[in-house]
């Protein structure tokens, strides 16, 4: 589906999901978004105890409370503040707009962005897809003798 990775389509999305956040956080509406993590940086880093629990490619987070109250929208970054752990270990959040797959709202997903689905590059034929999966990985590893 090349329309994932046409660049004018995907700036297209990008300015959408900036407008819905922008609009949520401006209405005082608290959502959940769901997001590609090969686009979120937490800083400071959490702790590896933390971060190995991240195993999906997409992780959904709560902008609600106190996350809500942080959160703003600069440049093409969504930036909160969380907290993480059974000891609650805070860390600044910055999402790339574009990694944004959904918005929610209780159940109801009102924003849908099939570009943060697709690697951040087209890649060239199957094989290529396959083999840009961090969990395809093992199937390309050498054989130790």
């Amino acid at each position: 589906m090349k329309l994932l990775y046409n660049l004018e389509y995907k700036k297209l999305m990008k300015e959408q999901l900036k407008e819905q956040l922008l609009f949520l956080l401006k209405h005082s509406e608290e959502f959940l978004i769901v997001v590609n993590m090969d686009g979120v940086v937490f800083n400071p880093p959490l702790p590896d105890e933390i971060t190995k629990k991240f195993t999906a490619d997409f992780m959904p987070f709560a902008i609600a409370g106190y996350t809500f109250q942080s959160a703003f929208v600069e440049n093409d970054t969504f930036i909160f503040e969380a907290g993480f752990g059974s000891d609650n270990i805070g860390a600044m959040v910055y999402i790339e707009i574009e990694r944004i797959f959904q918005i929610l709202i209780g159940d109801n997903a009102i924003f849908l962005n099939v570009t943060a689905a697709s690697p951040k590059v087209e890649p060239k034929n199957s094989y290529e897809v396959f083999a840009s999966k961090e969990r395809n990985k093992k199937f390309f590893e050498k054989k130790k003798k």
